[in-house]
This record gives structure tokens, sequence and C-alpha cells, in this order.
């Protein structure tokens, strides 16, 4: 004798339905937080192997740090080499611009392309940030400004923004950490490369190098790169500068969120302290800056020179300078922002 069966009714198919959705809803967060934690992990692996490579480097090379003024120095105008020789295919260790120094401390290991637009490609996605998942709008120099002397080279990097996309900026380090310190009158000729060559927020002493052992007499205290990205506009439009030989920091190094101005963590990155720093708008894009930036629950996280890394939200990155400059610069607050000069005073020594 066969029993016959209750129907499901609507009301309980509704109730199972809310039960469900109660359950997503609740499983959610904790899926997020996951997925988010497993990010920020990864992007503190990648910045400790840039670090290893780096370091590594700068064993093989008598402490100094690859950059503007050791591995780009050459292609500056004043060195041996021309810049042309920085385009189209090289070699994976080729910096891609002067400012380049992941090119050169990890190129080859990392399988990096011998073309200049396609390993630029590849350091800010395949060695860039998890998190970082912008993607660029369109090319700097552009319009009346692109480059008339390498415009094949321009081409090449053009075609695989628009047939591929090109990812954000991960990572910039200090440039105070990469720049010659400041040339001081009556010390002689400056010596050749990329001089600390502005007034603040702190100065270099006119003695420093970009070397290992010249960062600071406590390296853990020193940060040696940083989540950072930079340039977006006001109107939302993410770029990067192409040229091989920037005028200010490139697409690897920083002015450091010390700067109010800066284009990757500054408030007011429409007023820089040279006229021609600027792209010339008279609004600031600031918090996008900051939110492609500060990209992990507000917060960057940061590689010290001693390998360790760390996480600091946005108020602590721009309180104390001294983490950004080597050890025995001179605090002036020259355009620095409202954090940093209520720590330090004018004339300060950096320890």
């Amino acid at each position: 004798m066969q029993r016959n069966r209750r129907a499901v009714t609507l009301i309980e198919i509704l109730i199972a339905i809310s039960l469900i959705a109660l359950l997503l809803g609740l499983l959610a967060p904790a899926m997020f937080g996951a997925r988010s934690s497993a990010r920020n992990a990864s992007c503190i692996a990648m910045q400790r192997n840039l670090h290893i490579a780096v370091a590594t480097y700068a064993i093989n090379h008598r402490d100094r740090l690859p950059g503007v003024n050791t591995t780009g120095r050459e292609y500056l105008g004043d060195g041996s080499l021309n810049i042309t020789e920085l385009l189209f295919d090289t070699t994976p260790e080729t910096p891609t611009t002067v400012f380049d120094w992941i090119s050169p401390a990890i190129g080859l290991s990392a399988g990096l392309s011998p073309n200049r637009a396609r390993r630029t490609k590849q350091i800010f996605e395949d060695l860039g940030c998890a998190s970082a998942g912008a993607m660029n709008d369109m090319l700097w120099p552009s319009g009346a400004n692109r480059p008339t002397n390498n415009t094949a080279d321009y081409a090449q990097f053009r075609e695989l923004l628009r047939e591929e996309g090109i990812g954000q900026i991960s990572y910039l380090s200090p440039g105070p950490f990469h720049l010659l310190g400041p040339h001081q009158q009556g010390l002689g000729r400056p010596r050749q490369g990329r001089h600390y060559g502005w007034a603040g927020p702190a100065i270099p002493h006119h003695s420093y190098r970009p070397r290992m052992d010249r960062v600071g007499a406590q390296p853990a205290t020193k940060i040696f790169l940083a989540d950072g990205t930079r340039y977006v506009t006001p109107e939302r439009i993410l770029d990067f500068d192409v040229s091989p030989r920037p005028k200010y920091y490139g697409s690897f190094t920083s002015s450091t969120p010390i700067y109010d101005a800066s284009t990757a963590y500054g408030r007011r990155p429409h007023r820089p302290e040279f006229g021609d720093e600027g792209r010339g708008e008279n609004r600031s894009s600031y918090p996008l800056n900051r939110d492609l930036s500060y990209r992990h629950g507000r917060r960057i996280n940061v590689l010290y020179f001693d390998g360790h890394a760390g996480s600091l939200t946005e108020a602590e990155s721009k309180t104390d300078a001294a983490p950004w400059y080597p050890t025995g610069s001179i605090f002036t607050g020259v355009r620095a922002t409202e954090e940093s000069r209520t720590r330090h005073v004018e004339g300060e020594r950096l320890h």
C-alpha cells in the first residue's frame, strides 16, 4: 500500500531560500576576509622576493643599489651609453627606464622578456601586488607631449595597451635612497648622475650615495619599497610614464608619503614643488591616488632594508619621515604633510 507524499508548500520553499540566503550572508564576509588575507600574504611574499633579488645584486656589486645612479647612470646623457640602447629588444636585465631597479636585479632569474614594452607589463603584473587590479587607461606622454624620437618603441607600448592591457604600478621604492646627495657649492664639480636637487620635505646629506651600507645605521628602520601607484588624474584616468629617461621618479620610485604633493600618496598632488612636475591640472586627484596605493584596508605594505615586512596606515606613513630618508637627512618641512610637521621640527636631523 503506497502512502501519499505531502507536497512542499510555497511557504516552506521561501523559508528554505531565506535560510540559505542567511547562511551565505554569514559566510560571505569570512570568505572575503580569507581572500583579502591571501592577497595580502601574496603581496608581502612578492615584496620579499624583490628585496632578496636587490640584496643579492648589492652583494655582487659592492653594496650598490640598482637604480638611476647605478644601472641607469650610463643612460643619463652624461654617461657612455645612448638612451636609445634601452629601447626595443635588449636583455631581461636591461632597465626599462633609468629609474628601473627591478629588471637589473631580477630580470634574468624571473624570465622577463627582452622586449622593453613586454618587460614593463610583466613587472607591473607578474611581479606586482595581488590586490593591484586596476588597468592603465593610457600612456604618458600623450597627445602633443608624445615622444618624437622613439615613436616605434612608443608604438609597441600603445599596441600592448590596446591588445592586452597593462596593469597598474604596484611597488615604489623611496626616491631619496636612489638619488645622490645634493651638490653643495664649493665642493668641486657635481658627481655625474641624478642628485636630490630640491628643498623638501627633507634633504639627504650631500655625501649620500645609493648603497646598502649608506641607507642608515639601522636598516630595520628604513623602508626599501612600499605599495604605491602613480599616476591617476582627477578624471580617474590612470597612466604611466613610458619615457626611458623620466625627469621625476618614473614608475619605480616615489617622492615618499611625506611629500604632500606626491602623485602616489599626497593629498595635494596638483601642487608640486616644480611647475613642470605636474600635468597642468588645478584639481587634486586625492583620494583616487590613495585608493590605488593604500589598497590593503587603507594600509600599505612596506618592506624594510633588513628584509622584514610591515604595514602602515595612511596616517602612520605620513607622520615619521625617518623611515623614508637616509640617516643624516635634514627635515625642511617644505611641502611636507601636516602629520610630519607635527612630529618633526625644521632643521631636525633624521636618525
